[in-house]
């Protein structure tokens, strides 16, 4: 299977995760100007292939793996002459170049290696600088960069990780707590789920997300569903997709993301790249890998509950503290208010009634608590 795994994923290869930007951003799924904006001219300019055709060095691979989508850069000429190491990934390239509508890719590897350095996440990072933006645009800011300004979002990153200054101390701990402490304006586009940035994909464009971001136990994750795939290129017939599903229909959307969610608890759990996915691996393969390493003999209904009972732990965990279904719920730009051009300009998710089905799939009552028949179930009652 690896050759077949090798061979399908030559793309990723050669361009890496960010080798589909200018795509995304034709499909209406590239994050624009803290998600205000449609489309941007400017997004081939940041993306992997252009990344291949100027910086890129060389790449890398996990051990083990026939795919070695990483990337290494180097930044020959230019203000950030001298960056090498580990490029950025597609995360990477659109919170530091999309969403703060900074167009130098060399600027942008000198935000990623920063975040490495520092030991910062890039998509929050990245979200954090485009919240500033949007509040020095309208007047709830006196300092920090504007809209493009590369050598701004670069001096205020220096600035977030090392403490220095008020306007570090307001930032440094992500938007929600930003916005709340800015107050008025500053909610609306404080972009965040339960306190987590957003990642790098638009539920306007892929409706699944936005369930996928709103129950995500972490807050806003892209990849405990991972489900925009399976509305663009990936099928799974073991879990009753044998086909892509259209990106714009809502129906049955919360029921594909709860069982995709209870199959990456498993990917998770068994520390598999969800690459694969791209090579053709399905559950099926995966579940005889899984009781050959093991000598169990689990069926895939007795498999996927392992992922259904890893998931609903989680759950359990937050519900203790208090989330319940007023937390699993999108920042209102996303439900509101339409990108207006581009690719999904006039898409909106209702995330109401798909909210409805998933939490109907899941055996959860309406504020989002797993039921005492889904905790017996699951063999979780004594929690």
């Amino acid at each position: 299977m690896l050759p077949q795994i090798k061979e399908r994923t030559a793309g990723l290869h050669q361009y890496g995760t960010a080798g589909g930007l200018a795509v995304y951003e034709r499909l209406g799924n590239l994050p624009l100007k803290n998600w205000q904006q449609g489309s941007w001219p400017q997004a081939e300019a940041i993306s992997g292939v252009r990344m291949a055709e100027t910086i890129l060095t060389d790449t890398y691979a996990c051990g083990g793996c026939p795919i070695g989508c990483g990337r290494v850069v180097e930044v020959g000429e230019g203000p950030y002459a001298g960056v090498r190491g580990a490029g950025p990934e597609y995360e990477t390239c659109a919170a530091m170049g999309s969403l703060c509508l900074i167009d130098d890719l060399s600027a942008i590897a000198k935000l990623n290696e920063l975040c490495n350095r520092y030991g910062l996440d890039t998509i929050s990072a990245g979200g954090v600088i485009a919240f500033a933006m949007e509040a020095r645009e309208r007047g709830l800011l006196d300092e920090g960069p504007i809209w493009g300004d590369a050598q701004g979002a670069i001096e205020l990153l220096h600035k977030i990780a090392r403490r220095e200054g008020e306007l570090s101390w307001l930032l440094g701990e992500g938007v929600r707590r930003a916005a709340e402490k800015l107050g008025g304006r500053a909610l609306d586009f404080a972009m965040h789920v339960k306190g987590l940035e957003l990642p790098m994909h638009d539920p306007r464009a892929y409706f699944s997300v936005a369930v996928g971001y709103a129950t995500s136990n972490r807050g806003a994750c892209h990849l405990q569903a991972f489900s925009h795939l399976f509305e663009r290129v990936l099928t799974m017939p073991e879990l009753g997709y044998p086909e892509v599903l259209p990106r714009d229909q809502a129906e049955g959307k919360g029921e594909m993301v709860a069982k995709l969610q209870n199959l990456m608890a498993l990917f998770d759990s068994l520390k598999l790249c969800k690459f694969v996915l791209f090579g053709g691996v399905t559950l099926a393969p995966i579940l005889t890998w899984f009781n050959c390493v093991t000598g169990w003999d689990l069926d895939q209904g007795q498999f996927l509950r392992i992922g259904e009972r890893i998931f609903n732990l989680k759950r359990l965990f937050n519900v203790r503290l208090g989330v319940s279904r007023k937390d699993d719920w999108l920042p209102l730009r996303l439900l509101v208010h339409r990108r207006g051009e581009g690719g999904a300009p006039d898409a909106l998710p209702p995330l109401g009634p798909m909210l409805a089905d998933y939490y109907a799939y899941r055996g959860w009552d309406e504020e989002g608590i797993p039921t005492p028949e889904k905790l017996a179930e699951l063999g979780l009652t004594d929690l």
